[in-house]
């Protein structure tokens, strides 16, 4: 988010079945989105407003091992 100083890139997942989302399924456990892969490789899974206050309030980095 760019108010909270976190580099970022958009990748667009492609309007598909929840099923076929297969990167998502196999890092998350979960087809749902929104989810963020760190550069270390884990991935975080939760709902965008959880999401949207962790990164807003600076504990992006302290979430970063919930997958």
């Amino acid at each position: 988010m760019i108010d909270a100083g976190v580099d970022y890139v958009v990748i667009v997942e492609p309007v598909l079945p929840r099923g076929r989302r297969r990167a998502v399924i196999e890092a998350t456990g979960q087809n749902r989105l929104p989810a963020i892969e760190h550069e270390d490789g884990t991935w975080w899974r939760e709902e965008s407003h959880v999401m949207a206050a962790a990164i807003r309030s600076g504990r992006l980095g302290k979430r970063m091992s919930a997958a």
